[in-house]
């Protein structure tokens, strides 16, 4: 089993994955691709949580 990554390291690739999808044409995405925006946006959440409770 793989190492998880650190906290911040997970929001930077969190981070990208949102920009990447929020670059696409609104009239062009998915339904899948929304969910998974979304999905990514509450993981970003859960893991500022986790720093402010110095969960890192």
């Amino acid at each position: 089993m793989e190492k998880p990554l650190p906290y911040l390291e997970q929001q930077d690739c969190i981070f990208h994955g949102i920009t990447r999808i929020a670059s696409i044409d609104p009239q062009e995405l998915t339904p899948e691709l929304q969910l998974i925006e979304n999905n990514m946006a509450m993981a970003f959440c859960l893991n500022v949580l986790m720093l402010n409770r110095g969960l890192k």
